[in-house]
């Protein structure tokens, strides 16, 4: 009885949280469209903020990875939140570009307003460890972006 009602909360928690980006979708898709169209595409990344896209790059794609692969499921708390722990292609991409342009955006505001320095560099290195850690976890479990993931115990599926 007490994993029944476990297992209808997980999936309520995971139709209201796909509810929510499908929600959130369209006003993403719109900011993203306004934010080109209005001159962001002159906006210039600095040597920090470009590591840490191409980190989050490296990151989506080993999750990509994991989510076609039935043996892995998502472990980060925030983004099994987000995406589910076993999400489908799009929530991935979805996820990926979301915090890219999220993040891009932070670090923006922080340089608009004249944050201070220490502030934008603790952002800056805050979130390049925190995403090249979970690069370097996720290969440790074996999940690999080109190639096949290793094989995780006990997981027969096929």
């Amino acid at each position: 009885m007490t994993q029944s009602i476990a297992s209808f909360a997980r999936r309520s928690v995971r139709r209201s949280v796909r509810r929510s980006v499908r929600r959130c979708l369209p006003p993403v898709l719109l900011g993203a469209a306004s934010c080109l169209s209005a001159g962001c595409q002159s906006f210039e990344f600095s040597g920090e903020e470009l590591t840490w896209q191409t980190l989050h790059v490296v990151d989506v794609a080993q999750t990509l990875s994991a989510a076609d692969d039935p043996c892995y499921v998502e472990d980060a708390y925030l983004t099994r939140q987000l995406i589910g722990s076993q999400p489908s292609q799009g929530e991935v991409l979805l996820w990926g570009a979301g915090m890219a342009v999220g993040h891009a955006w932070v670090t923006g505001l922080l340089e608009e307003r004249g944050a201070p320095a220490w502030l934008r560099k603790t952002w800056s290195y805050a979130t390049i460890t925190g995403t090249g850690i979970a690069i370097a976890s996720n290969h440790a479990e074996g999940v690999r972006v080109f190639g096949d993931n290793k094989p995780v115990n006990g997981c027969y599926a096929s």
